[in-house]
């Protein structure tokens, strides 16, 4: 019933306005209706393509939302082939001195060491094809793109992932990033607020880090599960690179993606 109801909300305002075409989202607000989120996915991404305007977007958004709150999108496809694990696929925006870029990481576990990763984002750009996958202990992998100016749109995004003449290949609904404002910075002072997630995701958590400015190699981290700042270790700031990150957390099947709003500037910025 809360879920028919939450899909009524999102319906009502759609029926209400006479200046809106037939919306082609009916076949998704049916599947909410019925509780199938699992066939409410697969019509988010079958409709994107048909949406020509600004309200059905933002409507498609709010489905999406209402299709992942139930289990936080752990309920849903894609599954993942067995010689892949913990597939994490990272949305970041980094703020630094009068700045701004965007970033997409695709990280995770394999025993094999010839992937080929490609994604191809909602305008049909492809990225990370051709930059090499990073390889680390414990079969861990990694790979990130180049930098972006624009924001990370909502929509559909393609994902491949080739390995001994296999291919597994999904798409995936995501909302995007854009102009997210969950770090601000007031002088020194470092002001935070936790970005809205459903009930069953697991809850915004905070990390810290400390890098050198010659090489960026890590060199302190620090994680608050209670959005709360560590007080930062005693460095020469003028030698020290510092970040901030408010992180949260949801799926889409087997795929984890996360979000990130990271600060980040010299030491000697970031500290009071």
């Amino acid at each position: 019933m809360k879920r028919c109801l939450l899909a009524a909300f999102i319906i009502a305002p759609l029926n209400l306005d006479a200046a809106l075409p037939q919306t082609p989202l009916e076949p998704v607000y049916h599947q909410l209706f019925n509780q199938r989120d699992d066939l409410a996915i697969g019509q988010l991404i079958d409709v994107w393509p048909r949406l020509n305007s600004q309200a059905q977007r933002q409507a498609w958004k709010e489905a999406l939302n209402a299709v992942v709150s139930k289990q936080c999108g752990k309920d849903l496809p894609p599954a993942a082939p067995a010689w892949l694990d913990g597939i994490t696929l990272t949305l970041m925006q980094r703020d630094m001195p009068l700045s701004r870029i965007y970033r997409l990481t695709l990280s995770g576990k394999s025993y094999r060491h010839d992937l080929k990763v490609s994604l191809q984002l909602p305008g049909g750009n492809e990225v990370l094809s051709a930059i090499p996958v990073q390889y680390e202990p414990e079969s861990e992998f990694r790979v990130e793109s180049e930098e972006f100016n624009q924001p990370l749109s909502a929509g559909v995004y393609l994902l491949t992932v080739s390995s001994d003449g296999q291919q597994w290949q999904q798409p995936l609904a995501l909302q995007g990033i854009s102009g997210l404002g969950q770090i601000q910075l007031h002088g020194r002072t470092i002001i935070l607020k936790a970005p809205h997630v459903a009930a069953a995701c697991p809850e915004p958590w905070l990390e810290q880090s400390l890098l050198t400015r010659v090489d960026y190699n890590q060199i302190w981290w620090s994680r608050s599960d209670k959005m709360l700042l560590t007080p930062w270790p005693a460095q020469p700031a003028d030698n020290v690179w510092a970040t901030v990150a408010v992180v949260s957390a949801e799926n889409r099947g087997s795929v984890a993606v996360r979000t990130e709003h990271r600060l980040a500037g010299p030491l000697s910025t970031l500290q009071k």
